[in-house]
């Protein structure tokens, strides 16, 4: 059964620190799909990066229709998002590269497909359980793997900045692609590492139960910007199972920085 049961709600903020905000986010309701990005390559490099990656998957993705979107279609488009991108590089940047991770949520037919390239996350909120979709595709997560660190040293590893994985890097990009059913009021988030590297899991699940989505929003936004925002901070919440989809979207301003001590240390 094919269906637009869900509602969304997306906040971006440049952040504390960063004069740029090289996040770029995108809602496409109509096919049920969610995307967010984070740039990388200085100055202007990375906003152009993320806003070039999610164009190019609305591009690509509005060319069908619900119907007949699949996810090898979305796989598709950031494949071509890689390419596109490093012809941008390397026209303009010279020896430079600009490159984005991209986290995508895909829902058809009762089940959920999250889609990733880099660090930018996919969490699920089901029965009051948080649980990280995605996995980081990090040089502490490798780390971790090899028994070198715990995650727990991993949260302020020197190295905790750097991805092994990214769109417009690598003449291939390979995409990962997670898949499960998915439940009436389950709460997807996508985000950006500006809001993991300030909140940990259990702050964010605790931001995720009031029943207002934007509410959620607005908590874990004010709450990063209050440990002081060192990253640009993107999330969108989805909810499914709503009778009605809806969507909506805010940019924040530098004046929203006043904002209400949800978690301080």
């Amino acid at each position: 059964m094919i269906s637009n049961l869900s509602t969304s709600y997306a906040i971006t903020h440049r952040g504390a620190v960063r004069q740029l905000n090289e996040d770029s986010h995108v809602e496409i309701n109509s096919h049920n799909l969610w995307v967010v990005a984070d740039g990388m390559g200085g100055h202007e490099a990375g906003e152009v990066a993320s806003q070039l990656v999610v164009d190019v998957i609305r591009a690509k993705v509005e060319e069908k229709t619900l119907a007949t979107l699949s996810v090898s279609h979305i796989v598709s488009a950031i494949e071509d998002a890689n390419r596109q991108l490093n012809e941008y590089s390397a026209q303009y940047l010279g020896s430079k590269t600009a490159g984005s991770t991209v986290t995508a949520l895909f829902i058809k037919d009762n089940q959920y497909y999250v889609l990733w390239v880099g660090d930018s996350r996919a969490y699920m909120l089901r029965n009051g359980q948080l649980q990280q979709i995605s996995r980081d595709h990090s040089q502490v997560n490798d780390l971790i793997d090899e028994g070198v660190i715990s995650v727990e040293e991993a949260k302020t590893h020197p190295l905790s900045n750097v991805i092994t994985r990214a769109v417009g890097v690598t003449d291939e990009v390979k995409v990962d692609v997670v898949q499960g059913e998915v439940n009436t009021n389950d709460i997807f988030l996508l985000c950006s590492d500006g809001l993991t590297g300030e909140l940990s899991d259990e702050e964010i699940c605790l931001s995720l139960e009031p029943n207002s989505i934007i509410d959620s929003g607005m908590a874990l936004m004010h709450s990063s910007l209050v440990r002081g925002a060192r990253d640009n901070v993107t999330c969108i919440i989805i909810k499914y199972g709503h009778d009605n989809f809806s969507s909506k979207s805010e940019t924040y301003k530098i004046q929203d920085e006043a904002t209400i001590p949800l978690f301080t240390k």
